[in-house]
């Protein structure tokens, strides 16, 4: 003689249970870091401010050696913090597809602007025509494999599940 008793053990024909939202503050993901990944930020932080510094005082006296060290040093840190803005949104919530689109534009723009800049800038470096297109050849072709996989590759535009990220729950019809 079996009973069927209810048991709180998951048994195989049940749903998987629903995860918990996530929600997370900038410097804050859903797993805390430990101190060790913070002091690496810091001590990476700390070098890149350094070697700027170093770089403003040696050019102080040639301002576009000046306003292109400002400029990059601009521009890295706009890039570091859209992609960690991208890292926070979660790419499987539809309510933040729009906001997940607006920034992934930002970081593409932000990129293609330092790539940029950096090409002009190693292409005035360079002795003869030649290699001056060689830089722009290869800052374009860079360009364009970071296009192909943040907008065009098969998935760039998916969540987590396969759906499109624009594309509106039943929830959100209501």
């Amino acid at each position: 003689m079996e009973t069927a008793a209810a048991t709180s053990f998951p048994v195989a024909r049940d749903a998987p249970p629903r995860p918990a939202l996530q929600t997370a503050q900038l410097g804050q993901g859903p797993a805390r870091p430990g101190w060790g990944h913070w002091a690496l930020l810091a001590a990476a932080f700390l070098l890149l401010t350094g070697s700027f510094a170093w770089g403003v005082y040696q050019s102080r006296h040639r301002p576009r050696n000046l306003a292109f060290i400002i400029v990059t040093y601009y521009l890295i840190a706009l890039l570091y913090c859209c992609l960690a803005k991208l890292d926070l949104l979660r790419r499987d919530d539809p309510a933040v597809a729009a906001e997940r689109w607006r920034v992934r534009m930002a970081v593409w723009c932000v990129s293609v602007a330092l790539a940029n800049t950096i090409a002009a800038r190693v292409a005035d470096a360079m002795p003869n025509g030649g290699l001056k297109i060689a830089v722009w050849v290869f800052t374009s072709v860079c360009i364009g494999v970071g296009f192909y996989f943040f907008f065009v590759r098969a998935g760039a535009g998916r969540r987590t599940d396969g759906r499109a990220l624009r594309e509106v729950s039943p929830e959100q019809r209501v």
